[in-house]
């Protein structure tokens, strides 16, 4: 298993191109900025976090945090021979580890009623990174949906000469809250975003590949179905 640098989302969507060396959250920016780490064996936190996850039934969550956990990327959601890292949150301090704060230069007031947020990276057969992704708790249903209106604002103003909007893929199979966009970089690399929302979960995938991210966004949208509405506010 391959060791991943954190990061957030925010500095995902905002890279030009993931061939891009000096970015720190696209799938393959990671791995460049990863490589003196990318022999060292996984560790315990991330290992015992991802274990978690992939052990925790969606339907018997009993607080908003571990419904963000078991709506996390597993291997599950993923294309055969693919994997993931977990990347904790040290210490859970989400204070300096902003995951839409910035995006297109827009403010995310949102951000700060966060509880818990469990980054996820997939990997293909080779290590590379393919798939970065965040499942997020809100102190409450209103602000998860706040955080996706917020996304569609960002969104909405951020056209630039390194990336063009073109049609998004369809949101059939997720959440009845999501936000799916897909622009074409520069250098001519697709980038799909999946935002999704029920209750006070948010879940969020970011990838190059269109089908590969729907189909891992759709899988999680499954397990959010499962969750209680009551522990969520759905």
């Amino acid at each position: 298993m391959r060791l991943l640098a954190p990061f957030t989302l925010a500095a995902a969507l905002l890279v030009t191109s993931c061939s891009d060396t000096d970015g720190d959250a696209s799938p393959a920016a990671t791995s460049t900025s990863s490589t003196p780490a990318a022999t060292s064996p996984e560790p315990a936190p991330a290992e015992a976090e991802e274990s978690a996850a992939a052990a925790l039934d969606p339907a018997a969550v009993t607080s908003p945090d571990q419904a963000a956990l078991a709506s996390a990327l597993r291997v599950a959601d993923l294309p055969e021979g693919w994997d993931v890292q977990s990347n904790p949150v040290e210490d859970g301090d989400l204070s300096d580890n902003p995951s839409f704060e910035g995006l297109c230069e827009t403010s995310f007031p949102s951000e700060v009623r966060r509880t818990a947020k469990f980054p996820v990276v997939a990997v293909d057969e080779t290590g590379a990174p393919q798939l970065t992704s965040e499942s997020i708790s809100y102190d409450g249903a209103d602000a998860a949906a706040q955080a996706l209106a917020e996304l569609r604002t960002a969104f909405a103003g951020c056209e630039s000469a390194d990336r063009t909007f073109v049609t998004p893929p369809s949101a059939e199979g997720l959440t009845a809250d999501s936000v799916v966009v897909q622009y074409q970089l520069s250098s001519g690399t697709p980038q799909v975003i999946v935002a999704q929302a029920r209750g006070t979960v948010v879940s969020v995938v970011i990838g190059d590949d269109p089908d590969a991210t729907l189909s891992a966004a759709r899988s999680i949208a499954a397990r959010m179905a499962q969750l209680p509405a009551a522990v969520i506010g759905a």
